[in-house]
């Protein structure tokens, strides 16, 4: 198979997942106000940042899921390539994600 076809499938993949991120962070950055419920003399804070982790690791996972779903389905189409590109990516985001975890 072609090094291009694999680099763009790859690039495609990064690039959903970088969308679906900037999404939850631009909704929480022009809808959250943490200054909701504070009134004249109280002040309060909501922990907003706590929401948008919870969202984000949400759409990370599906994510996740679909990738291995989407892996699944090119090895039983026989295009082995793609699902190697998948399972490499796979490997390197969970392995990258558990580093930051640690």
């Amino acid at each position: 198979m072609n090094a291009k076809k694999v680099v763009f499938h790859l690039l495609i993949r990064i690039g959903i997942l970088v969308i679906l991120l900037s999404l939850v962070f631009l909704l929480w950055y022009f809808t959250f106000d943490p200054h909701k419920y504070c009134d004249e003399d109280g002040h309060k804070h909501v922990d907003g940042g706590l929401g948008m982790f919870i969202m984000a690791f949400i759409i990370v996972q599906s994510f996740f899921w679909g990738l291995l779903i989407e892996m699944i389905y090119l090895f039983v189409k026989k295009k082995q390539n793609l699902a190697f590109t998948n399972l490499g990516f796979l490997i390197i985001s969970l392995c990258i994600a558990l580093a930051l975890c640690i």
